[in-house]
């Protein structure tokens, strides 16, 4: 008898996990491996090999920036939030990142910000946490994690920039 169980048990596991959607552990930005550019699935470049040819930073003052996904667990203390894109379809859990999770926020609060004003408003958070910005190389690290950050977000389809 435990024989029949235990093949009942198998074949229920497949047929649940055949209508169950996949969810994709969305990239930490501190663990990626990028590549020499970033660029949008339509093949729009956002960050090039130097930060004179990335777009999203010589455009930081234009580019709007809106989300393009919805969240899909109700636990706001969750520490990886679940969401959808709206874009593909695909459902990612969020990393562990306060700086990615607190970018897709500011602009889920404020629509069509720029990427220069999420700069502004996260810079000033890390600085509020106790984080010295005043060294100017520190400075430039924190402010490539915020772009690399927000193009990743755009090209997982999280966000959408409007040129």
């Amino acid at each position: 008898m435990n024989y029949h169980l235990n093949i009942k048990m198998f074949i229920f596991s497949f047929s649940k996990n055949e209508n169950m959607e996949q969810i994709v552990d969305f990239p930490d930005p501190a663990d990626y491996q990028y590549p020499e550019e970033l660029r949008l699935p339509d093949g729009t470049l956002l960050i090039g090999r130097t930060y004179g040819e990335s777009p999203i930073i010589m455009n930081r003052k234009k580019w709007r920036l809106y989300i393009t996904y919805e969240r899909l667990d109700n636990d706001p203390d969750n520490p990886r939030p679940i969401v959808r894109s709206t874009q593909n379809g695909i459902i990612y859990r969020m990393p562990p990142d306060s700086i990615t999770q607190t970018i897709a926020g500011y602009i889920r609060e404020n629509p069509g910000c720029t990427p220069e004003e999420v700069m502004g408003y996260v810079l000033a958070w890390v600085q509020s946490e106790g984080v010295d910005l005043s060294n100017e190389d520190r400075m430039f690290v924190w402010a490539s994690y915020v772009y690399d950050a927000i193009s990743l977000l755009a090209i997982y389809g999280l966000i959408r920039i409007e040129k």
